[in-house]
């Protein structure tokens, strides 16, 4: 479990199935093996519709092996595929379906507010953060998100302001704060340090 730096930033608490569900959505964007050996060894009564963005070169990985029999696997190439067949599935997901995120910050925030655009309530999804630490960071000044930033400071990629990386978490943007760190006096900017690794 996390231990959050400020009130709005996310906690994270070990992933478990949620037992009132009758249908099971798992969304993964990362490897953690003892984490899919857990979930598996007890699964969910009900369907369970796993989707796993994976390098299609891995192979077979935790999330592809020992799948419960009730298990349907859906394999994706990417972050980008992986939200497109999670989109699908809850355009057909019914009452009692439960939603599991598991993967970077960047990546289950982008599938939680996939989710909140169907209307899935709070109680009904569960996060894990696991894999990278990189942070999306939302821009005040141009509203862009810099996603995977791995540092304290980032060079916006909407305007190219060197922004400093607040504790700050906004769960309706998926992302930390960005302020303008050389505000007040143009070019002093200090050395960026690798914090999220």
């Amino acid at each position: 479990m996390s231990t959050p730096a400020t009130k709005s930033q996310p906690v994270y608490p070990e992933l478990e199935w949620d037992r009132t569900g009758t249908h099971h959505i798992l969304f993964v964007a990362a490897e953690d093996a003892a984490l899919a050996r857990r979930l598996y060894a007890s699964p969910p009564a009900g369907t369970l519709t796993v989707i796993h963005v994976a390098d299609p070169a891995a192979g077979e990985t935790a999330w592809n092996k020992d799948l419960p029999p009730q298990a349907l696997h859906l394999a994706a190439p990417s972050l980008g595929d992986g939200l497109k067949l999670l989109n699908d599935a809850l355009y057909v997901a019914q009452m009692g379906t439960r939603i599991y995120l598991a993967g970077p910050e960047d990546a289950i925030w982008q599938a939680s507010q996939m989710a909140d655009g169907y209307g899935v309530g709070r109680d009904e999804v569960r996060h894990a953060q696991i894999g990278s630490k990189a942070r999306p960071v939302f821009c005040v000044h141009c509203r862009t998100i810099t996603r995977g930033v791995h540092t304290n400071l980032v060079a916006c990629s909407g305007c190219d302001r060197t922004l400093f990386v607040r504790d700050h978490f906004s769960r309706r943007l998926g992302a930390y704060m960005g302020f303008q760190i050389d505000a007040e006096v143009p070019g002093d900017v200090p050395a960026a340090e690798v914090i999220y690794p």
